[in-house]
């Protein structure tokens, strides 16, 4: 697409997930970033992921990129989410001042995302917001159980707060973004095309040396090789395809990804019957999905699972859990075969059906996968930034100031009543972990401070 001088956009992007973190959200800005630079626009991403800076070899598109990767917290050893998370600092203000963005997008509704959204206020800046994750199902699962219900209607309460703020609003699913509606959205939320790199991820990449590999020693021509990707954490129920393989001996599992909680789920699994490869990226990623004959997957909390898509670009069939998540581009039977949440007999017979069409399923997967381009998506995205594009001319909203205000109680509120009550990892054979900070000093005073901002912030919010 080419753009004359004045319709070249300053997009800035506060995203916490991103390259070379691996996660669909990751996945997705690295292949609109690089596409929206080689438009002509130029591009500044806040992040705290190390290494963003490698986002692409091609110094010419990298030159539009520029990155502020600011200070994050490391939680690999403790959460089972590795992902940095990025702290509302004065690095966010400094860079949208020098970068001066004709309109900013803010990725999920993290601390550092809102608190970005209300810099944007004050200055009268756009805002676009993409709403990727369904934490209102994550919450009851990671919070203790006294206190989830509260933490979710304060997490939705910051949610609707800065989501009616937003100029656009984006999700990546019709059924997540009914939700959203549900939940006070006013706004119409749009869904944002996925695409997929089929060039990347193709039937080609299909490898007898990448097969071998994945079965770690227990390679055998008459067996099943089943692949699953993604991040090893309890939501992602990897212990229900045990049960799978325990009824079908023929088969073996290769699980690409990472995480704590691979010291749970690694002695489940017997060794002649899985293997855990690790992270894989590029075209060993590609490869990996190629060389194995079924994607399976026992996961339900995606709004919409980039792996899927991968894999059918890559040209194997779906055996997957039930779920809205592949709504938008999976049809049964024609793609591969869901079975009923924790069924294990229909499950079985999921894989049964795939095993007895691979061929024509398979086809069916990769024309599919071809419909969903990460242009289309690239596209889709330039034309909202075009559209809600303001005057040049920042003029400051002091009303901005209460929002500053909103954002600033509803964070000690989540600093209150979810932080101390996350579950984290417990990997095997390690003492539990109860701090993650050392002891605070006059730690009575400061919960007796905190605890009255808390109640200003429940008066406000019901104003």
């Amino acid at each position: 697409m080419n753009l004359n001088r004045a319709t070249r956009l300053k997009i800035l992007i506060c995203t916490e997930s991103f390259h070379p973190y691996t996660s669909g959200i990751a996945r997705r800005f690295k292949e609109i970033i690089i596409r929206l630079a080689k438009h002509g626009h130029r591009i500044h991403v806040i992040t705290g992921c190390k290494g963003c800076e490698s986002l692409t070899n091609e110094p010419d598109t990298l030159s539009r990129i520029s990155f502020s990767r600011l200070f994050a917290l490391e939680f690999k050893n403790s959460l089972d989410c590795s992902l940095p998370f990025l702290l509302p600092q004065y690095g966010i203000l400094k860079a949208i001042l020098d970068f001066k963005p004709d309109v900013i997008h803010c990725v999920e509704h993290s601390p550092a995302a809102t608190f970005c959204a209300s810099i944007a206020i004050c200055l009268h800046i756009p805002i676009v917001w993409s709403s990727h994750t369904n934490l209102d199902y994550y919450i009851p699962l990671y919070i203790k159980p006294f206190i989830a219900p509260f933490s979710l209607w304060i997490y939705q309460k910051l949610r609707r707060t800065f989501l009616n703020l937003a100029d656009y609003n984006l999700t990546v699913s019709s059924d997540f973004a009914k939700l959203l509606v549900q939940n006070g959205i006013k706004h119409k939320v749009h869904v944002w095309k996925t695409g997929v790199d089929s060039k990347m991820f193709n039937p080609a990449y299909r490898s007898q040396e990448m097969r071998v590999r994945m079965f770690n020693g227990h390679y055998a021509a008459n067996k099943i090789l089943l692949v699953s990707v993604g991040r090893l954490s309890p939501e992602k129920k990897f212990e229900f395809l045990l049960e799978i393989l325990n009824k079908f001996p023929q088969a073996f599992l290769c699980i690409v990804g990472g995480g704590p909680y691979i010291e749970h789920l690694k002695p489940l699994f017997p060794p002649n019957q899985a293997h855990f490869i690790g992270f894989l990226q590029g075209t060993e990623l590609a490869s990996a999905y190629a060389s194995a004959d079924y994607f399976v997957y026992a996961s339900v909390s995606e709004t919409f699972g980039q792996v899927y898509l991968e894999a059918m670009s890559s040209g194997i069939p779906i055996v997957a859990a039930e779920g809205k998540q592949m709504k938008e581009f999976f049809e049964y039977g024609v793609h591969g075969y869901t079975w009923k949440p924790d069924d294990v007999d229909d499950a079985c017979q999921a894989l049964q059906k795939c095993i007895n069409n691979k061929e024509a399923l398979g086809h069916n997967c990769r024309q599919n996968a071809l419909n969903h381009s990460w242009n289309s998506a690239a596209n889709q995205i330039e034309d909202i930034y075009l559209k809600i594009k303001k005057s040049n001319e920042k003029k400051f909203n002091p009303k901005g100031l209460f929002y500053f205000l909103k954002w600033f109680v509803l964070q000690i509120m989540i600093l209150l009543f979810m932080v101390p009550f996350m579950n984290v990892a417990k990997p095997a054979n390690k003492p539990k972990l109860t701090k993650l900070n050392p002891p605070i000093p006059n730690f009575k005073f400061c919960i007796s401070l905190l605890s009255l901002f808390a109640l200003l912030g429940l008066f406000i919010n019901f104003f």
